[in-house]
């Protein structure tokens, strides 16, 4: 009888021990995922120099593609602030030009530390960054659902004299 009672306490810690293990990969792949989706997006802003309508194509296109989630009911679709800059996207679950959830800033100051000649003749700074929210939807049976922020922030990107009047999500 002892055996038995041991056995079974081994095969449950087994279990258990199996249950975390693959918990971990299937968030891991998830996160991977998210950083996936952020890369692609960063990738198509600055393909198309800027955060404009053919980025806005390009970047559907590839969500398509990954299978990236659109609409998720239940869950609030906003756009948070990012280091003090507001989304240059809104909520646009369904309700925006695209059918993909995720939030995209603009950063007009992007100077390095090392950059001597940071500044324009108009003071406007030469670089400009954007950087790209994701988000992980996870379906739980008893704690229901979650949504996991994933942010990415790209290279910073040189403003030439054409686009220096460029504003927050315009097309330049």
């Amino acid at each position: 009888m002892k055996e038995s009672i041991g056995s079974t306490f081994l095969y449950n810690i087994i279990f258990i021990f199996i249950i975390i293990v693959f918990g971990l990969i299937a968030a891991t792949l998830n996160y991977y995922k998210g950083f996936k989706i952020n890369t692609r997006i960063l990738q198509s802003i600055q393909k198309n120099s800027g955060y404009n309508s053919a980025s806005k194509k390009d970047i559907d296109r590839v969500l398509s593609g990954i299978g990236y989630t659109t609409e998720r009911n239940g869950i609030q679709n906003t756009c948070p602030r990012r280091d003090g800059v507001s989304a240059i996207t809104s909520n646009q679950a369904g309700a925006g030009d695209t059918t993909y959830f995720y939030c995209v800033y603009y950063y007009p100051n992007e100077n390095g530390a090392k950059d001597n000649n940071s500044k324009t003749k108009e003071g406007k700074s030469r670089y400009y960054a954007y950087g790209v929210t994701t988000y992980i939807y996870i379906d739980l049976p008893i704690v229901g659902q979650l949504k996991i922020p994933v942010f990415s922030k790209g290279e910073r990107l040189y403003r030439f004299s054409g686009n220096i009047n460029c504003q927050r999500g315009a097309d330049c």
